[in-house]
This record gives structure tokens, C-alpha cells and sequence, in this order.
């Protein structure tokens, strides 16, 4: 009989030795005359290969930690058999080995249902190649480099002509994947009348081919009495819903399970290229829980499992060693199956991946990493919000799923296939309930769903369904329970009812399968076919599809999409999405084949290092020291030695921390105008290898590109771990980011956020064509050839007084105010009670279309990114300051409504023209020349500083002092205009709020705050001495929802919005195109007008200031849903506006380019057929009524109007559709990414403070002990499980935190209490302070 299981070992090194005689050979396969069971194999000097071989096996522990690979081969075997009936011997048997990512740990694999490709025996072929040709079907759905082993086995039964069964010598094989402690799928192939294995007796009878496949199961279920069953429902043919089987062509397949609470699932994975997967070690360790009976299991299985070794096992065999390193580490560490464990705090990677049905607690709830990430996105679109347009919420994705819509549930990272299901509702907080195709229904997170397809099935197919599953409420206060009772209980919906939805998805992911296997040649090679050799490209799911099946786009049908996008992501670190708006956009990254190789090759030198860690672990001295290491272990072994060195030379002055950064610097560098605060000295240690492992630790951890990918990001940690230097911390990307700051990789106070890979700035080197485009732009600045279109269309100004209030430390000006009284028709008198209320904006897409090299980089920024350290212009600083920001006798758009005394809107105007008399104003200057206060006085000003003194603001020419009576009475009227127009829109529902949010500043030179610019050293190692000034200032937490207290930001805030609002009424007029925005409804959420009457109205009335409590407003705010975009006008419903279109920051906004390039567009086509394109009546009382008229409405009477000749346009409205789709999104990253900045530098301040002490404690706002805080609970609390913090926001400062569940647990925090708590951590990874709740001290009831 055929050994059950031989384990190999490839390697890159050229000598080889026949492990049998020892003798060295130099190719990979040496041919003895021994049979089967001692033929002798080939690998690299000195490692055990076969475990029946009589060689010394090694350490095992070593071994483990190295990872031992088997390589799939093809080998004949020669077994003693009977010979057949003429008394030839049979042909030889083929046999393949199969790779084991770790030795006697054979994990997770597969490539989804077995192969129904099966030897036919037709008398024309032999048995061999029959045998051949099912082999080659097996291991073309087999994940060979997952782990995945395959025993094969082949017997003679050596029965005479005249015996039992009337034949003699009849072949019998069997096929069996086993998973020790986990999976075992069994499959007979067709047509075979018995099968042995060694210690599991199975048989079957070979005269019925259906009932020998449903034998040789039952045989092997018999012998594994403790086994549970499941049905495969993976790619098949037929599908019997009512019963317990699926039958795919002829052949059987069921799963078992060796243990109740153990489930390892099967992960496609047909491109990836070579690699190790490794779990958590606690997790391979609890293989065979405690309890558990290993006798049931197969031989091979309970080996691993500790049960005694076979009679004919090698003492010395790796097997044995791996016996005995179980024995003396095996139990170390034992998990309590009845405990899940919480997910990594920072990562979010489960740690425990034993599967509870119906539902996962780790995929149902929030990690502590996301729920951050939630909070923190939720805050950037409050604090992050411009004055004129408040955002509504923190969902970059404004489509919402409806019930009925096919989406595929997304498990990345968490060892779990993708499965296809129906999503059904919204069940409370952040969760969405589905019905899946394998008959569970499953909560989770709507945020995870990266691919649905709308309205695939009607409501009412669902609707069935419902009285079966949990209701919203059941999930939202008592999940826990509901997934107790699952485990003892039925709660599945009964067959009848479900089966028409789940045969629906059944066929369309089976119709799908069958596309993949139809186009496997073109799609298992998609990277290939789209990728550049160096650039990195974008794409989309349908150009892509498109490409590859070479069908046109309205062609598609969804199946064959789906198959693409299994297809692309089975590709692993080839192809990347952003899981944030992902599903909205459908928008991919296609990476270089050159990072691909890059990262691959990075791969290989640590495959062999590990492969080189394990041979010599067992070598003597002498072996040692004749031992040749390959080139890829000796560039690991360098690499690391080297940084070792390094690293503790930056130890001699910064000292890691367990908080995400290292320490500050003992080194002080006082900050004067003579010297900078930091000094860096640069060293070139590095040689062309050592930098590719750089670039490999610095994609996991600073750009996290392997996030999902754990058999690559298993890898890194390696390296840290071979330093010796990181023990006492856990080896996760947070700890990456300190060994690239101690190398000096990246600055010691490093904001990761810029190497986003999705907000993809220019200077992150990620993009090879970002980084092209932004150096010609910067040699174009003497040679730009500006040219203006609208030169003669452009209106002089004259000495009209323009207005640009702005902080002093504004980059750009976009914008500036003027007003005028209306005139008579005569020109001699005024109009009592009406002005001309004018916006001036700066007007640079008037000189570039939309397809110059400014406009690219735009584009591709979507706005300028403003950060402490840095700004990341949209457009070149040299053509904003030099040709475009507003100064005297500079070119404009002037965006104009003629306006009443009550702040109505009576007719608008836009016209192109040119400023003169200009005065810059801070918005401190016009409140002092008009003698009024920006706050009530009530929450003085805190300011905290790190670091030393910041410099004094540089002293500025102020204008103030030119601002004559008429002037400063022009901006009292615009004040109160502007105060009139604000009442107009709360009349209209319009919501007024104010965060009051922190301003950090960061100075590393005396001339001006922010950073020098510096990228990645990647040659060698970087000392920093000396650390950045950092001031905050804050006001504490104050109610945002108080009344609005600053008279000149309503000023400016109302101008603004006037603009917009005149911008969307001249398009909408003239039926133009453009980016409008607006509000998009919740479907499960409360109307807001319902939410006003019963909760807010009350509270007001019950308060003595007459506002209501900040949490109400903030669930208020909710109830008008998200913040959408389209080509036509829509109701703000936020704002109270019927119609919004922003167009006043072109210098910093691409949407507000877009919307002046219609504008321009139109404007040249009026002067050019002397007539105006305005196509809808637009009578005095609609104009008056502009603030009330519906955007409905509005769109009706534009519906109505003949179709119009829009060819003129820049942008039509099919292109800014698509557009849009990206637009949105970006603007949401770029949001989030603003406020992460601050946050960071805020994190950092505490850091310093609070860990370092360079504020006394009784310095800081914090209590005596500079350790005591007030949070304030913002978000409303979710059971998410025992260890989730609770996201607040500390009073003090007013900045978002992480607080611990109190001793009572979830049900007794609200949203709205205060809590005392104690500051324990300042984790800079993370940009949140770790509090520990010591007692509730405020709740409003």
C-alpha cells in the first residue's frame, strides 16, 4: 500500500542529496531502483524530506517557526501488488505531493468544489492515464499552496476470477483531503469498486456506481462515529433543496466535522502566488481541544493530535519529532471553546476563528479598530464640515441596500469564504440582516458588503422570510441570547419557505462558476493581461470585465461580472479595492507588475531564510560550518543584523513605547530664529536587497497593502521577531511603524495618514504617473500660456469695496463680499430696502480646460488637503498665488442676488469679471472694526504646548485700517442680511450647529508653522534629534447645537450659501449639468419634523436657555440622512435649501471647477447667439420664493421642457455621472483624512504630555493627578461585546476617546452621561486617548 502521507520540502538551493544514501546530486529528482515505500527523495542539503526516509529529523519547534513547505510533484510508485489476471504487473500508479504551510499543521485550502473530471473507463484508456486525468482535474481545484494535503491511495484486492465478486485483481482508489482536528472532505471517484486507507476500512460495490459513491461515505462515517455532517454548497449542478445532499454531476461530496465548535472553511484561491499562511499560535495549538476524543479520528489525523505513533513510523522522523515537541508544548496554551475571543483592538484580526453558527460575534459587531474608525469618520464629517454645507452623517456610500438586492458578504481577514446572499434590513445600529445562500441568515455590518446588485429580487419574495428570522429588535438588545439559543436550537427558516430565494442564488452563483471555468485561462491570469509593467493603474469592475471576457459593457449580465470579481480577488495583493466606497464606485487598484514581483521576490528570500533557520537548527558545527546559504536567506540574515544595530543605536535616544510611536528625543533643540527644533543626520548602510525588505515592512505596515492577505501578512513579523528587539510587544503593524521610525525609515513623529494608499497624495510615491504629473506642473510655472476665455466677457468692478475675510494664515483666497443698493430704472435714485448682495470668486478654469495637465492633478486630488505639517495643494501653489487667488485686478466669476430687506432672493445674475479694490480682512479684524464678540464668554480658551515656546505670529499688513464709515456700514448690512437669511432657512428646517473644534499647530521652524518635507529613507538608517512644537488650543466641549453666537462667521456662512444657491438656480434655469447637492433620506430612520415635535421641541421647552441636549441634536442630525451629489438641483434638506450647488472654492474644490466650467461654457454660448438660455419661466414669484420651492418641482418643470442641445458643455451629463461616482467618495477620504491629521498631532501633544511629562500634570486640565477626565458619550451605546470600549469624547479638550465598558456593563451607559474616567494609555497608533470609567456623574434624563 502507498504511504499515506509524504512530506517534502522545496528549496532554491542548487545542491541537493538523496536523503536515503546521503548522496549529493545536483538535480531535484534522483531515481533509485528501491521501490515505493524507501525510493529515495531529492531536496536541499541537510533538511528531512521524507519522513519514512532514515535520516535525523530535526527540531521540531524549530521547524514549526519556520514553516516547512511541500511543493506539488508528480512521482510513479511501485508498490507490491497482485498482478492482474494475465500476471502482468499493472503500470505504474501516479501519486502527487501537495504543499503543508506548516509541518504536521495542515491548514486551511482548497479551491471550492472538487473537480467533476473523472476517468472514464471506455477500454480505450489506460488506467494510468485515467487515473492521470483525475488527478490533474483534483489539483486544478486543490490550493496546493494553501496547505492543503491530499493523500492518495491505490491497492490491488488480489481476488481470484472466481471469488466473491466474480473478477480478480480489480484497482481500487480513493481520494481523501484531510484537515487534522477540522474538515475532512471524502470523494470517491466513479466507477471504482473499493478503497483501503490505512486504519479506515472503507468499501463499496463496484456494480452500482451511485450506490458504491453513497457506500464508501457511509463506510467512512461509520468509523468516525463522533463526526458531524454539513452539505458542500458550492459550485454544483443539480441541487435537491428538501433533501440533506447536493450532487454535483456524479460526484458525492460531504463534509465532516471532528469537532462541533471547530470549522474550517474553504478559501478559493487560484492565483495567489506562493506563500505561507499562519494563524495564531494559541490557535494551532488548540487543533485538538481538551476533551476531545482523538481515536475517532483517521490515523493520520489523531497522530498530530497526540495519540500513539503507527508501528511503522521512523523514530527519527520529522513526525516523531513533531510528537515530541506536542508533548512538551502541546497544551501551553489551551482555548476555552465556550469563550470567543475579542478581536485585536488595533487590527481588528480575530484572533479566535472558531465559527459560531448562525452568527459570528466578531463579523456581527464592530472590532474596537472599525467602531474607532466609525467615531472618528462621524466626527470628521461634524468638525471636518465647511461653515456652508453642515454634513449630515459618516456614510461615504449614500445608497443605501433596499430588501431584495443580491450582495456578496465580505469575511476579508477573518479565514472565511466570501459568500453570495439577499440582504433583507436594518436591524438597528450599524447592522444589516441577510439571508444567505447556504439557508442561515447572518448579521453583520452593512459597511462590509463591497458588491450588491440592485433590485435582483422582489420585496415580496422576501417578505415571506420574515416572521422566521430575529426581529431588529431581537438583534439590536439581545443578540447574545439569540445566538445561545442557536447553538441548542432550530432557528433557521423552514425549507418551504426559503427554498424559491436560496435555488435563485444557488443557480446564479453555479451560472457564475461555470463563466469562471469557461474563461479560467484568461481570468487565473487577469494581473498579466492588466496591469503595467511600473505604473500603477486604475480601473473599474465593468472595464476590467469588458477587457477580459471581451464582451461590451451592456452586454454583461451580473453573473459574469460576479465571476471577474471573484476572479480579481482571488488575485490577492495584485489587485486592491477601498473598502469604503468600494461598492459605490466599483473602482479598483491594479498594481505594477513590478511591486507584484517586487513583493513576490521579497517573499522567496524569506521563504528560504525560514527554510534555512530550520535546516541548521539541526546541523552539528561541522555541518554549520560547511553550509552554503542560499542568496535569498543570506539577504534576510543582512538585513536584519544590520537594522538590529541600528535600532539599538536609536535606543541610545529614543525608546520604543507600546503606544504606537517612540519616544520623544532626550536631545532639546530650542526653536529660534536661528535654528530649526530638529537636526537629522543620514546614513547609506543599505544595499539594493536590504531596501526591498524596507519597502516590504514598510507596504504592511505604513501603507498596510496586505491588510487581508495573512499568509503575507504573517510574514513581516518575522523580521521584527528575528531582531530579538521587540519581545515584550505585540508583532503587529503598530509595532512595524516603530521599527521603520527606529531605523529611520519614517520621522519619529510620523502621520501615517498621508501613505494612505487610497488618498494617494503626490509626494506618497505610490503612483509613478502622480509623481511625473506633479513635476511637469512644477515646470510649467514659467511657461504656462495662461490664456482667458472670458477676457471679453469680463465686467470691471471698479472701486466696488470687495471683502475677503479669511485667517491670516489661509493659503489661497477664493472669495470675496461686496454689496450695493439696487438703483432705479432711471440710474438716479435707490430702491428703498434692496441691495445687490455680490460673491466674488476666483475664476483659474477660465485660463485651462478641463483636460490640462492642472486640471489632471485636480482631478485626481479632488481638493487640497489641509494637515498641521503640511498642505497638499490641489493646485500649484505658483499658479494660485501668482495668477488666480483673489488680489486687485485679478479676474473673477461674480455670482449675484438682488435681495429684500427680509433676506429674499428677488433675482439672481452671473457674470464674469475683474476686482480692483480688494482688502483682506481676518474675521478678528472685522470684529473689532464692527465692535462685536465671536463668543459668549462662557468657555475661555486652553491652550497646551509640547516641545517649547511656538514662535509669535508673523506680523501681517492689516487692512483694517482702510475700512472707511461706508465700509464698515456696508458690512453691518451684510451681517444683518446675512442674519435674515439664516432665519429664512431655519424656518425651512434648516439645522445650525457648531463643533468648536480644536486648532493644532505644529512649527519645526521659526518662519512659519508645519514640517520640512522629507519622504521615506529607504538607504540606510536616519538619526532625528530634537522633536516638533505642538499647540493646541480648545474651548472644551461645549453644546453644539447652541445658538450661533458669532456674528461675523453668519455673515460669511450665509454669503457663501447665497452663492451656491444662486449657482444652482442659474443651471437649473438653463437646464446645465452640474454637481448639486443635496440630501438623501434614510429608509430607517425617523422623519426629522416627527423627531422635532416629540423629542426635541420638549427638551427645548425644559430648558432655561431654551436649546436642547447635544445628543438629541446629534440623532436630529441623523434624521435627514447623508449628503449625496447629482447632475440636477435637489432639496438640502440640512441646509433648508431647495437647491445647492457649491462653486465658491475653485481653487481647493475640483466639484466647484466643474460647476465653473458649465458656467463659463454657457456664458460664451449666450454672448455668442446673443440670446439667454434660460428655458423655464422663472416669474418673480418663483425667484421670491427660491428658499421654499421644492427641488421636485423644480426638476418636474425641467423634465417638461424639450430636449436640449447641451453640445457646448464641457462636462455632459452622461460623464459627470460617472464623475460623481468617485467624486463623492474622494471628498469623504479626504474629509477623514483632515481630521485624522489633527487628531494625530492632538495624540501626539498628550503623548508627550502625559507618558513623557513635558506638561506637569498639574498643568494639564486633567484633575491634581493630571490623569481625571469628564467623557461625554456622544454615540449611543451598543452591546458589541465584553472587551468593545465605547466611543466619548473628553470634555476637557473636546476630543474623541476610547472608554472601557463600566462594571454594569452596556445597559447602563446613554448616550448623552458623563462619566469620571481615568486616562490609561495615549495610543498614538490609534490618534484616541484609552480611558477607564471611574463613576457616572451627569445623565440627562
Amino acid at each position: 500500500m502507498l504511504p499515506t502521507r509524504t512530506l517534502t520540502r522545496s528549496s532554491a538551493s542548487p545542491s541537493h542529496v538523496c536523503l536515503s544514501c546521503r548522496r549529493a546530486k545536483t538535480q531535484r529528482r534522483f531515481r533509485h531502483t528501491h521501490n515505493f515505500d524507501s525510493e529515495h527523495t531529492v531536496g536541499s542539503q541537510g533538511l528531512p524530506q521524507d519522513e519514512n526516509a532514515g535520516n535525523t529529523g530535526g527540531d521540531a519547534a524549530a521547524a514549526q517557526a519556520a514553516g516547512i513547505a511541500v511543493r506539488a510533484r508528480d512521482r510513479h510508485a511501485r508498490p507490491e501488488r497482485a498482478r492482474d489476471g494475465d500476471g502482468a504487473a499493472p503500470p505504474n500508479d501516479p501519486v502527487r505531493f501537495y504543499e503543508v504551510a506548516r509541518p504536521g499543521i495542515l491548514v486551511r485550502g482548497g479551491r471550492g468544489p472538487l473537480p467533476e473530471v473523472v476517468p472514464r473507463r471506455d477500454g480505450r484508456k489506460r488506467e494510468r492515464e485515467a487515473m492521470n486525468e483525475f488527478l490533474g482535474a483534483l489539483e486544478a481545484h486543490v490550493d496546493v499552496d494553501a496547505g492543503v494535503a491530499v493523500e492518495v491511495g491505490a491497492s490491488w484486492s488480489g481476488v481470484s476470477r472466481g471469488g466473491e465478486d466474480g473478477e480478480a485483481g480489480r484497482r481500487e482508489e480513493v481520494v481523501v483531503l484531510h484537515r487534522p482536528a477540522a474538515e475532512v472532505v471524502a470523494v470517491q471517484p466513479p466507477h471504482h469498486s473499493r478503497a483501503g486507507q490505512e486504519g479506515v476500512v472503507v468499501g463499496a460495490d463496484q456494480r452500482s456506481t451511485a450506490n458504491s459513491d453513497s457506500r464508501f461515505l457511509d463506510s467512512l462515517e461509520a468509523e468516525m462515529p463522533l463526526v458531524r455532517k454539513s452539505v458542500a454548497q458550492s459550485d454544483i449542478r443539480k441541487t435537491n433543496v428538501e433533501s440533506n445532499s447536493i450532487t454535483a454531476g456524479t460526484l458525492p461530496i460531504r463534509r465532516y466535522f471532528a469537532h462541533p465548535n471547530t470549522t474550517l472553511h474553504v478559501n478559493p484561491n487560484p492565483t495567489r502566488a506562493p506563500g505561507y499562511y499562519t494563524s495564531s499560535r494559541a490557535y494551532h495549538q488548540a487543533a485538538a481541544p481538551a476533551g476531545f476524543n482523538t481515536s475517532q479520528l483517521p490515523p493520520d489525523i489523531a497522530s498530530l493530535a497526540g495519540t500513539a505513533p503507527l508501528a511503522s513510523e521512523n523514530p527519527k522522523g520529522i513526525r516523531a519529532q513533531l510528537r515530541k515537541w506536542q508533548e512538551l508544548h502541546g497544551n501551553d496554551m489551551v482555548l476555552n471553546d465556550d469563550i470567543g475571543l475579542d478581536a485585536d483592538p488595533d487590527t481588528g484580526d480575530v484572533a479566535n476563528n472558531l465559527t459560531r453558527l448562525p452568527d459570528d460575534p466578531s463579523v456581527i459587531t464592530n472590532t474596537a479598530a472599525e467602531q474607532d474608525d466609525d467615531d472618528r469618520e462621524a466626527m470628521a464629517h461634524f468638525m471636518q464640515a465647511p461653515s456652508d454645507e453642515p454634513s449630515t452623517g459618516a456614510e461615504a456610500n449614500p445608497r443605501f441596500l433596499k430588501m431584495g438586492e443580491l450582495v456578496e458578504l465580505d469575511y476579508a481577514g477573518r479565514d472565511r469564504e466570501n459568500i453570495v446572499a439577499v440582504y433583507v434590513r436594518s436591524t438597528g445600529t450599524q447592522i444589516a440582516q441577510f439571508y444567505t445562500m447556504q439557508g442561515r441568515w447572518v448579521h453583520m455590518p452593512e459597511k462590509r458588503v463591497q458588491y450588491s446588485i440592485p433590485g435582483w429580487v422582489d420585496a415580496e419574495m422576501i417578505k415571506p422570510l420574515l416572521e422566521f428570522l430575529p426581529s431588529p429588535d431581537e438583534v439590536e438588545n439581545n443578540i447574545e441570547k439569540l445566538m445561545s439559543e442557536a447553538y441548542i436550537k432550530d432557528l433557521s427558516v423552514p425549507r418551504r419557505v426559503s427554498a424559491p430565494l436560496v435555488k435563485r442564488m444557488l443557480e446564479f452563483h453555479a451560472e457564475a462558476q461555470e463563466i469562471y471555468r469557461r474563461h479560467a485561462g484568461t481570468l487565473d491570469n487577469a494581473h498579466n493581461l492588466l496591469a503595467h509593467e511600473t505604473d500603477l493603474r486604475y480601473g473599474s469592475l465593468v472595464s476590467a470585465a469588458t477587457t477580459l471576457l471581451k464582451m461590451p459593457a451592456d452586454k454583461l449580465p451580473v453573473t459574469a461580472l460576479y465571476a471577474v470579481r471573484q476572479a480579481l480577488s482571488h488575485a490577492g495583493f495584485a489587485f486592491n479595492i477601498d473598502r469604503r466606497s468600494h461598492r459605490l464606485t466599483g473602482y479598483l487598484q491594479i498594481r505594477s507588475k513590478g511591486q507584484v514581483k517586487m513583493v513576490a521576490q521579497v517573499q522567496r528570500w524569506l521563504r528560504e531564510w525560514q527554510d534555512d533557520l530550520a535546516s541548521t537548527s539541526t546541523m552539528t558545527e561541522e555541518q554549520r560550518r560547511r553550509h552554503r546559504t542560499s542568496k535569498g536567506a543570506s539577504y534576510v540574515y543582512g538585513f536584519i543584523d544590520k537594522a538590529k544595530q541600528i535600532v539599538l543605536k536609536s535606543r541610545e535616544d529614543r525608546q520604543p513605547t507600546r503606544h504606537g510611536n517612540i519616544g520623544p528625543s532626550k536631545v532639546r533643540i530650542p526653536l529660534t530664529p536661528e535654528q530649526d527644533c530638529i537636526r537629522v543626520t543620514k546614513n547609506e548602510e543599505f544595499t539594493e536587497q536590504d531596501t526591498e525588505l524596507v519597502r516590504f515592512v514598510e507596504a504592511w505596515s505604513l501603507s498596510q497593502m496586505f491588510a487581508g492577505l495573512p499568509r503575507v501578512e504573517s510574514l513581516p513579523p518575522l523580521i521584527l521577531q528575528a531582531t530579538g528587539l521587540y519581545a515584550d510587544m505585540e508583532l503587529k503593524v503598530a509595532t512595524g511603524l516603530v521599527f521603520l521610525q527606529e531605523i529611520g525609515t519614517v520621522m519619529p513623529y510620523e502621520n501615517r495618514v498621508r501613505f494612505d494608499q487610497h488618498l494617494l497624495l503626490p509626494s506618497s510615491q505610490h503612483s509613478r504617473p502622480l509623481q511625473n504629473l506633479m513635476a511637469s506642473l512644477l515646470e510649467m510655472q514659467d511657461k504656462h500660456e495662461f490664456v482667458d476665455s472670458m477676457a471679453d466677457l469680463r465686467h470691471d468692478w471698479g472701486d466696488l469695496p470687495v471683502y475677503c475675510i479669511d485667517a491670516a494664515s489661509a493659503h489661497e483666497i477664493d472669495d470675496g463680499l461686496s454689496i450695493e443698493p439696487v438703483r432705479t430704472a432711471d440710474g438716479q435714485g435707490e430702491v428703498k430696502d434692496q441691495w445687490w448682495v455680490h460673491v466674488h470668486i476666483a475664476n483659474p478654469t477660465a485660463f485651462f480646460s478641463r483636460d490640462h495637465p492642472l486640471a489632471k492633478m485636480a482631478r485626481h486630488m479632488g481638493e487640497s488637503i489641509y494637515m498641521p505639517e503640511r498642505t497638499y495643494m490641489m493646485l500649484p501653489r505658483w499658479a494660485t498665488q501668482r495668477h488666480f487667488s483673489l488680489a486687485p485686478n485679478r479676474p473673477c466669476l461674480t455670482f449675484s442676488a438682488r435681495v429684500d430687506a427680509a433676506g429674499q432672493t428677488l433675482e439672481t445674475a452671473v457674470r464674469p469679471g475683474r476686482v480692483r479694490n480688494v482688502l483682506k480682512l481676518t474675521h478678528d479684524e472685522v470684529r473689532a472694526a464692527m465692535g462685536v464678540s465671536g463668543t459668549d464668554g462662557s468657555a475661555p480658551e486652553l491652550t497646551l504646548t509640547v516641545g517649547g515656546d511656538p514662535p509669535s505670529p508673523r506680523p501681517r499688513k492689516s487692512q483694517s485700517a482702510d475700512l472707511t464709515p461706508q465700509m464698515l456700514l456696508d458690512l453691518t448690512q451684510l451681517q444683518l442680511l446675512g442674519e435674515k437669511r439664516a432665519d429664512l432657512r431655519r424656518a425651512q428646517g434648516g439645522l445650525f450647529f457648531d463643533t468648536h473644534k480644536p486648532e493644532v499647530e505644529v512649527y519645526q521652524s521659526f518662519t512659519a508653522p508645519g514640517l520640512a518635507w522629507d519622504h521615506p529613507h529607504r538607504r540606510g538608517s536616519r538619526s532625528v534629534e530634537g522633536d516638533p512644537v505642538i499647540r493646541m488650543r480648545t474651548r472644551g466641549l461645549v453644546n453644539w447645537f447652541s445658538p450661533f453666537t458669532d456674528p461675523v462667521g453668519t455673515l460669511v456662512r450665509e454669503t457663501m450659501l447665497l452663492a451656491c444657491g444662486v449657482a444652482a438656480t442659474w443651471c437649473r434655469e438653463r437646464g446645465i449639468p452640474a454637481v448639486f447637492r443635496g440630501s438623501v433620506a434614510r429608509p430607517d430612520r425617523m422623519d426629522s419634523a416627527q423627531y422635532f415635535r416629540e423629542f426635541l421641541a420638549p427638551a427645548a421647552r425644559e430648558s432655561a436657555k431654551g436649546e436642547f441636549p447635544m445628543h438629541l441634536g446629534m440623532r436630529y442630525l441623523e434624521t435627514f440622512g447623508n449628503t449625496g451629489l447629482r447632475t440636477s438641483p435637489f432639496r438640502h434638506r440640512v441646509l433648508g435649501m431647495a437647491e445647492y450647488g457649491k462653486v465658491t472654492s475653485p481653487l481647493r474644490r475640483y466639484g466647484d471647477m466643474i460647476v465653473h466650467w458649465q458656467i463659463e461654457a454657457a456664458l460664451r454660448e449666450e454672448a455668442r447667439t446673443g440670446r439667454s438660455l434660460k428655458v423655464l419661466g422663472a416669474s418673480a414669484s418663483t425667484i421670491h420664493n427660491d428658499i421654499v420651492t421644492s427641488a421636485e418641482e423644480m426638476q418636474e418643470q425641467a423634465l417638461a421642457q424639450p430636449k436640449l442641445d447641451r453640445r457646448f458643455l464641457p462636462f455632459s451629463t452622461p460623464v459627470l455621472r460617472t464623475i460623481l461616482i468617485g467624486l463623492h467618495p474622494r471628498e469623504t477620504i479626504i474629509m477623514r483624512a483632515k481630521q485624522s491629521a489633527e487628531a494625530f498631532w492632538m495624540t501626539m501633544l498628550l503623548f508627550r504630555a502625559i507618558h513623557f511629562s513635558e506638561i506637569p500634570p498639574h498643568l494639564l486640565p486633567f484633575g491634581a493627578d493630571g490623569r481625571t477626565v469628564h467623557a461625554y458619550v456622544h454615540s449611543p451605546p451598543v452591546a458589541r461585546g465584553r472587551s468593545m470600549p465605547l466611543a466619548v469624547m473628553i470634555r476637557e479638550v473636546n476630543f474623541v476617546a476610547m472608554m472601557g465598558v463600566p462594571e454594569g456593563g452596556v445597559g447602563g451607559v446613554r448616550q448623552g452621561d458623563v462619566w469620571e474616567a481615568e486616562v490609561v494609555e495615549v495610543d498614538v497608533w490609534l490618534r484616541t486617548v484609552v480611558l477607564r470609567p471611574r463613576r457616572l456623574v451627569e445623565r440627562v434624563e
